[in-house]
């Protein structure tokens, strides 16, 4: 029922080291609503709201070979779960997404004979889960649910169009199979690339109001990649209007001021 991926793409199937998942656990969404009281006033004004790390809760039995394999099998377990460093969990019923985690509390592996039932709590980190695909898999290979990166429920459309994140004409629409706003260049990843641009460039996204300008002439291909804008592989922040594309849930509409090659390639955020 879990699988753990580490950063390094190596993904271990629990089963296959003796844990059987009893129960996954995943917390609602952690609001943290941004307001202000005036004085004077009953009512609070509203900032808007984000969401924080949330728990998930973990249920497994561990069940060893014998009663002296089981002490071999405990420390097997603290090893797969080791966090030093963030991991993925899987849960193997919405395959395609992920949850960045650590272990937020010590636990222990009571011994029952050859069988060991124990529980964690994980915090995972970035409050929502992510696509292992990328819109980078699609536009290439399309969608494959036996790829191991999609599963259903995960808001992808049949419809070709939506499958296309490559574009050079002036207009177009780019899908984000996602259920919430990507915003945060810091925290969310999209990698847009803009080949062929000249001096002046602007690509707009009409559905969220966001604008990127270029002011300069381009040296080689433009790359906006989070909050690192390059061109020809410098660093070229000032050179632009400073301000970044986000993407709503659903279909986007983008408009650009030339006909250039622009490419899309982020993955997939869900509350």
């Amino acid at each position: 029922m879990v699988l753990i991926q580490r950063h390094d793409g190596t993904i271990y199937d629990l089963v296959d080291y003796g844990i059987r998942t009893r129960d996954l656990q995943i917390s609602s969404p952690v609001p943290r609503h941004e307001t202000e009281q005036v004085e004077g006033s009953n009512a609070a004004i509203d900032y808007g709201t984000t969401y924080g790390p949330r728990p998930i809760y973990a249920y497994f039995k561990a069940i060893a070979n014998d009663i002296v394999d089981f002490s071999l099998l405990r420390d097997e377990i603290f090893h797969l779960f080791r966090t030093e460093k963030s991991f993925y969990l899987i849960e193997k019923r919405i395959r395609g997404k992920r949850w960045r985690v650590k272990v937020a509390n010590p636990y222990s592996i009571p011994q029952r004979a050859v069988i060991g039932n124990f529980e964690i709590e994980f915090t995972a980190l970035d409050g929502v889960a992510v696509s292992i695909g990328r819109t980078s898999d699609i536009d290439q290979k399309g969608v494959t649910y036996d790829s191991g990166l999609w599963s259903y429920g995960m808001g992808l459309l049949y419809d070709e169009e939506s499958h296309k994140y490559t574009h050079s004409s002036r207009s177009f629409r780019i899908y984000n199979a996602g259920n919430i706003l990507q915003h945060h260049p810091f925290e969310r990843k999209l990698k847009i690339t803009i080949q062929g641009a000249s001096k002046g460039y602007e690509l707009k996204n009409k559905t969220t109001g966001d604008v990127f300008k270029y002011n300069d002439q381009p040296n080689g291909t433009i790359v906006i990649d989070g909050p690192v804008i390059t061109d020809a592989g410098l660093i070229e922040f000032r050179k632009t209007n400073r301000q970044f594309i986000t993407l709503a849930p659903g279909w986007n509409e983008f408009e650009q001021n030339q006909s250039a090659t622009v490419s899309f390639d982020f993955p997939f955020y869900y509350l």
